[in-house]
């Protein structure tokens, strides 16, 4: 591993991306990533120390990303797809990006805070395992990741953050499409689908999906009963559901990712808290976030990354106490950023998207909230990718107990309650409404 990073050092010394004719003084290597939710790469954390060509010394912490040592591995989340992806965002999107931006801005900075990148190397070939990205370690400007006890929600402070953070990652997108659409579709053109195969298959068979929805449901009837019965129209929602999406998952998620104009915006597509750093203010409130991993990017409706978000990372009573305000703050923020002069989905319409494209936020949570809510065992990645769709769907339905089904029960609950309950429910309590 130290050889790898050694060579990586090097390539980036001669390729200038310390600056021209820096000289690499030392490196020192500072360890792996061994966080639980590192499933798909080998994270390392460095520093380096560089002359530049007027001689002043500096200081670089750098975060190292390669691909997995496995190559069924690689192959089975895509991660050429991935390096591809993040590569092309900070050489070539986030910089377009941005100065679209920062023009509405006078000049001056605009957008939510990304990454310093230095350098990336995806050639694909035998020598995959060295392929690599390397960013600043965002620890020197004071992020951290999130200081709440939780796995996975995140308290109302952290979320409004969160949330003007990715409202001011999309508003990018609509300001730029608004400036130069001819020039926005031509970047966003090279993105390679991570989730979908060039024969048409998505990540997981429909077995496995089927599978996980049935136990969420059979949990919901659990509650009904515990209630002395279903409410009529709950029931006729869970069957609208099966019949609607669920009986065939893999059209469902071909419609909900297909981008349809003029609401689409360039997605981060993995918006949750594993992928967030905060600053914080003296008092310890979150100020700022900063979204990384840009692996899997996509354009599409921004509902995949708010469904997303907001099912995996918020508990049912935040989702009952304060949807209104999330999603508010996010309308706000997002006309805010993008100008007054630009287009952009006001609440109701932002409602209409929810309601339309939020499966795609409610089958990941399906199983990849069993993954994080699981404590007692360590996570095994390559068990994941290497099992059958019997043997993987045994795995996610044995991951996270008790607590995981309720999780993913209460948002199914809250979904099919969004999409079907209309604005006649507008004020009951845990039912998204339209303003």
């Amino acid at each position: 591993m130290t050889a790898k990073v050694d060579g990586t050092i090097a390539d980036m010394t001669a390729a200038g991306a310390f600056g021209p004719d820096s000289r690499l003084v030392s490196f020192e290597l500072e360890g792996l990533h061994t966080e639980l939710d590192q499933f798909a790469s080998l994270v390392l954390y460095g520093t380096a120390t560089v002359d530049d060509r007027d001689g002043r010394r500096h200081s670089r912490r750098l975060v190292f990303k390669f691909k997995h040592l496995e190559p069924e591995v690689r192959a089975f989340i895509r991660s050429d797809n991935q390096f591809h992806n993040e590569i092309l965002f900070y050489e070539r999107i986030a910089p377009f990006l941005l100065a679209k931006g920062s023009k509405r801005n006078g000049g001056g900075t605009a957008g939510p805070t990304l990454c310093r990148y230095f350098y990336g190397r995806n050639n694909c070939d035998e020598d995959a395992h060295l392929d690599v990205i390397v960013l600043e370690n965002e620890t020197v400007r004071g992020y951290r990741t999130a200081v709440t006890g939780h796995r996975l929600s995140l308290d109302f402070d952290h979320l409004i953050v969160a949330l003007r953070t990715l409202a001011k990652f999309h508003g990018l997108s609509y300001r730029a499409k608004h400036e130069d659409l001819a020039k926005f579709k031509e970047v966003i053109a090279d993105v390679k689908d991570t989730q979908w195969t060039e024969s048409g298959e998505w990540t997981f068979q429909p077995s496995i999906l089927q599978g996980l929805f049935s136990v969420a449901i059979d949990r919901l009837k659990e509650r009904h009963v515990e209630r002395g019965g279903c409410r009529d129209d709950e029931v006729e929602w869970i069957s609208r559901f099966r019949s609607d999406l669920l009986a065939d998952a893999m059209q469902s998620l071909r419609r909900v990712t297909t981008a349809v104009e003029p609401t689409a915006v360039l997605c981060h597509g993995d918006f949750n808290r594993n992928n967030l750093l905060f600053r914080y203010d003296d008092g310890g409130r979150p100020v700022d976030a900063l979204a990384y991993d840009m692996a899997t990017a996509r354009y599409g409706s921004p509902a995949l990354d708010l469904s997303f978000f907001l099912y995996m990372n918020t508990d049912q009573r935040i989702r009952d106490d304060h949807w209104d305000a999330l999603l508010d703050e996010y309308c706000a923020t997002l006309a805010a950023e993008a100008g007054a002069d630009v287009p952009v989905p006001h609440r109701d319409q932002l409602d209409s998207e929810i309601r339309e494209y939020g499966f795609y936020g409610l089958v990941h949570v399906s199983y990849f909230a069993r993954v994080m809510l699981e404590e007692t065992v360590q996570v095994d990645s390559e068990e994941y990718y290497g099992a059958d769709e019997f043997k993987l769907l045994s795995l996610f339905l044995s991951s996270g107990g008790d607590r995981a089904t309720d999780w993913v029960a209460d948002v199914l609950q809250h979904f099919i309650r969004c999409k079907y309950a209309g604005t006649s429910a507008a004020n009951k309590k845990g039912i998204c409404r339209s303003k």
